[in-house]
């Protein structure tokens, strides 16, 4: 049954385009920007910046996935299908986490995918700070897909989840900015952050878990 749910979600994923479309958005953008700066004033001015390319570009990714985990349950209680979807003979932890197994490998696969293509335009970015850029759009992914699986399941609209959930856009953007340097130094700070990541993860899915369950 679980198969069948996840399947069955990766399926609605890939034929609604609003879902996969924003991870396109930012690679995109990044490039154009890019080339503009370095058409305008030369290649040195990307000199030293490619690592923070490189983690932001994983960053941004993120908060991409938040109409895809708006829409696991605020979706379904917007559309009033919530209710049939409890009462049908998939266990309500296997629904749980059919739906959860179709959003996370997602936005975590488009956001080291873009960077590794990034990394394969960029040789220059050294193994350790490409290692602690991946680490640190990992992170980024889990943190942002556990809030917004909370929020989804209190929301009443996909809308108010998806809104919510981009209000982390400017903290994970003032972190990249400003602390880019210390953490892309070493794989320390990178695998602490994953580390603390993964335990928030796990408290918020467990959490969610039972309040599914007890709906």
């Amino acid at each position: 049954m679980l198969f069948h749910v996840l399947k069955h979600e990766l399926r609605l994923i890939f034929r609604e385009p609003r879902f996969w479309i924003p991870f396109i958005i930012p690679p995109v953008i990044l490039a154009a920007s890019q080339g503009i700066a370095v058409s305008r004033y030369g290649v040195a001015i990307m000199q030293g910046m490619e690592g923070y390319m490189m983690l932001l570009l994983g960053c941004l990714m993120a908060p991409m996935a938040a109409p895809l985990a708006a829409d696991s349950f605020a979706g379904e209680r917007e559309r009033n299908s919530l209710e049939l979807l409890q009462l049908s003979p998939v266990k309500p932890a296997q629904l749980f986490w059919g739906k959860l197994l179709a959003i996370l490998p997602f936005s975590l696969a488009f956001a080291v995918l873009v960077q590794l293509v990034y990394w394969a335009c960029h040789p220059s970015i050294t193994g350790a700070s490409a290692a602690a850029a991946i680490l640190g759009a990992v992170s980024a992914s889990l943190l942002v897909d556990s809030f917004s699986l909370l929020l989804s399941l209190k929301a009443k609209t996909v809308r108010s989840a998806t809104q919510s959930t981009l209000f982390l856009i400017i903290p994970l953007l003032l972190l990249v900015q400003f602390g880019y340097e210390a953490f892309l130094s070493s794989l320390l700070a990178p695998v602490i952050t994953l580390t603390l990541s993964i335990i928030v993860c796990v408290m918020s899915v467990a959490f969610a878990m039972r309040k599914f369950i007890s709906l």
